[in-house]
């Protein structure tokens, strides 16, 4: 039980870990669970280099972490209009 609960509060850590290294990066964070998030591209006006980049070259993503702690990103679903 003890091993689940260290297991539980890794994925959460490295989880938060991640989301707020994507957030100074400009990332948003459309919603999160503990294992699970999913993150909008960076706001292009929030840097110099973003001005530059074109709107949409970044998709939304998918943020899981496993049981091992390691984070995995794919493609997450376009937001309907």
């Amino acid at each position: 039980m003890s091993r689940e609960r260290d297991q539980e509060q890794l994925r959460r850590d490295v989880l938060t870990a991640f989301l707020d290294e994507r957030e100074r990066e400009g990332y948003r964070i459309e919603s999160h669970t503990h294992t699970q998030a999913i993150i909008g591209p960076p706001d292009r006006r929030r840097s110099p280099r973003g001005l530059l980049r074109k709107p949409g070259s970044f998709p939304r993503q998918v943020v899981s972490v496993d049981r091992d702690g390691e984070v995995s990103i794919g493609p997450a679903e376009p937001l309907r209009s």
